[in-house]
């Protein structure tokens, strides 16, 4: 097929909006090059009918009013215009569909991404990731919850995973992200491979992680720490396990909180025990409670949907 040719097809699939993501890719880089100016205006001339009629302006006092057919043209032109704008700023993503996917309560879901890669996305979670990735980069968005990450190994286009105040960029390996809204730090656990996290907003600051290693961010402070941990642990939720593993309790109580939609009080030296159990995901509230009291040497008592927690009096 000749250049000529392929232009003037190129050219037509794009304002049919039929073009592939490479396609895409190709007819902006010729574009920028100049190489279909005129075949793009000989097609937009011919749609509106500007070849075989000249459009003039009509005028009505001071107002200048233009005919339908260029209108359109001049619309088409300011999308080409601002398509062309993004392509050479390396944003043409702000163009692209955007997919969003949630789950609910006690619901967990497994997503394929557009290179192959899966994300398995826990219960009360939301993400956002595009239709098609870009060229030289992948980037999706956890909005809140949680989500294991197995990521297809691409060394020419890095993945990253956005969320709350945290950037995670791999190349391809497997790792979970909890950055749920109601706890007051996002965790970052490698389970194969190698991540570095940092901050969103950059800065030295960047925590290289290798299997069984875990960052954790605090939103409040800003602050990134390292720790070693049994990464099994991290990712017992895709086994619908509930899993607490030198877990503070003022986490336990937010996430009991969200998954059984109550409100837990206890007394501030309560909050700051470490605790670690096992659930599955299936016990009811009561046996959860009654455990942990067992094992933490409290009491506690349900009035409507308030639940105290307070350290068990000893006998007299």
């Amino acid at each position: 097929m000749e250049e000529k040719q392929f232009q003037e097809i190129l050219v037509k699939r794009y304002l049919a909006n039929a073009l592939s993501k490479e396609e895409l890719d190709v007819f902006f880089r010729f574009l920028g090059e100049g190489k279909l100016d005129a075949e793009l205006h000989r097609q937009l001339d011919e749609e509106s009918g500007l070849e075989k009629r000249p459009v003039q302006p009509l005028r009505s006092g001071r107002w200048t009013v233009l005919s339908p057919t260029f209108r359109i043209a001049a619309s088409v032109l300011l999308v080409i215009g601002m398509a062309y704008f993004a392509w050479k700023h390396n944003t043409f993503q702000l163009f692209a569909n955007t997919v969003s996917v949630a789950t609910g309560k006690g619901e967990r879901k497994e997503i394929k991404l557009p290179d192959g890669s899966v994300v398995w996305l826990n219960e009360s979670s939301s993400m956002e990731y595009p239709a098609h990735f870009e060229a030289h980069t992948r980037k999706v968005t956890l909005l809140d919850g949680e989500a294991y990450f197995d990521i297809k190994r691409d060394e020419s286009k890095p993945f990253f995973v956005e969320a709350s105040g945290t950037t995670t960029r791999v190349l391809g390996t497997a790792f979970n992200i909890r950055s749920y809204h109601f706890l007051k730090s996002i965790l970052v656990t490698v389970t194969r491979g190698k991540v570095e996290v940092q901050k969103a907003e950059g800065g030295p600051d960047k925590k290289v992680l290798l299997p069984n290693e875990q960052v954790c961010y605090d939103v409040r402070t800003r602050q990134i720490r390292k720790v070693n941990v049994n990464s099994v642990n991290a990712v017992a939720w895709k086994e619908g396990k509930l899993l607490f593993d030198n877990e503070s309790f003022a986490n336990v109580i937010a996430i009991l909180e969200n998954k059984f939609d109550v409100k837990i009080q206890a007394e501030g030296s309560i909050r700051e025990y470490h605790m670690s159990a096992e659930f599955a995901s299936t016990d009811s509230l009561p046996r959860i409670l009654d455990l942990l009291s067992l094992a933490n040497n409290l009491e506690y008592r349900i009035e409507n949907n308030l639940i105290t927690l307070v350290p068990k009096k000893r006998p007299i």
